[in-house]
């Protein structure tokens, strides 16, 4: 199995496993609320038919992402995890509009919970199992990079912070009449998952407006091709990233005596020296003539 086909299997498989987990939660929360009456495990369920949307619209923007280039689209379909992370974006966030709002409902008004042992015992088997997901979500991206997987974690994270605030609501209002815990932990929970989903979209829309890898990144392939001889100048380098894809375009730049199967060969090797220290890369090089009198303001 090539790298590429371990990374494309990891995601999907994170993605799967997302659905797999909201699914059980609803079941298993449904059921609790019936039972229990508790608008505490209500206010969880919301929050689990929320990730059930998300993680499906993760997983379509996947199952995209990883289909290989056609004609009709020659980068391939890397930035469908980019308009998936998007949408999820905005549900994160009207989420959290809607928590806040009924979080402070709670707040101001108060309530009483019943059956809080079946309430308890729900929340502790979600935050066991949505710590479990995050685990995993945590090393499919330490291996792909996805930002669907990321943009994943990042609202199954808040679930676990949620669910906690909902055991200690549980806790505090049923034996010590605390009945604005369930208030004060969705405001905080509404709050942190407004904050995370900003970086989320910022990162989202860098991809799909193209934006250009960091300085730091493009001064480092600038001195990868640099360190091949006998290339003197690079040019014009142009970077983006398409969903785990980078796409690195430049001019190499070399004395004019060369033949074109020497100046085809200093590319290959250009190309092989970048691609060894970002295996992602799709690389494109144009070889030209070194020129000194032009070689002020090339470094773009």
């Amino acid at each position: 199995m090539t790298h590429k086909n371990k990374k494309n299997r990891l995601m999907i498989l994170g993605g799967l496993a997302s659905i797999s987990v909201a699914v059980v939660l609803i079941l298993i929360k449904t059921a609790s609320f019936f039972v229990t009456g508790s608008v505490a495990i209500l206010s969880s369920l919301f929050d689990s038919v929320q990730d059930l949307m998300t993680s499906f619209i993760n997983m379509v923007a996947i199952h995209h992402a990883v289909q290989p280039a056609d004609k009709a689209h020659r980068f391939g379909h890397g930035k469908a995890q980019g308009i998936g992370a998007l949408l999820q974006a905005f549900i994160i966030v009207a989420s959290a509009v809607l928590l806040f709002i009924e979080s402070v409902s709670h707040l101001l008004r108060g309530s009483m919970v019943e059956n809080v042992s079946l309430g308890v015992l729900t929340i502790i088997f979600s935050v066991i199992l949505t710590i479990l997901l995050v685990a995993f979500q945590r090393y499919v991206i330490q291996q792909t990079g996805s930002l669907s997987i990321k943009t994943d974690q990042a609202h199954y994270t808040g679930d676990i912070m949620m669910n906690v605030g909902v055991l200690l609501a549980l806790l505090g209002t049923s034996y010590l009449g605390w009945t604005w815990l369930d208030g004060l932990f969705g405001i905080i929970v509404s709050i942190y998952l407004l904050s995370v989903v900003w970086g989320i979209m910022k990162e989202a829309c860098a991809m799909l407006m193209d934006q250009e890898l960091p300085v730091a990144v493009r001064e480092k392939i600038r001195s990868l091709a640099l360190s091949v001889p006998p290339v003197k100048n690079v040019s014009s380098l142009k970077t983006r990233t398409g969903g785990d894809n980078l796409f690195i375009q430049f001019n190499a730049q070399f004395d004019g005596h060369l033949t074109l199967n020497e100046a085809h060969q200093t590319l290959d090797k250009i190309e092989q020296v970048i691609q060894k220290q970002y295996p992602n890369a799709e690389v494109i090089i144009h070889a030209e003539p070194f020129d000194p009198n032009k070689q002020k303001g090339t470094k773009k």
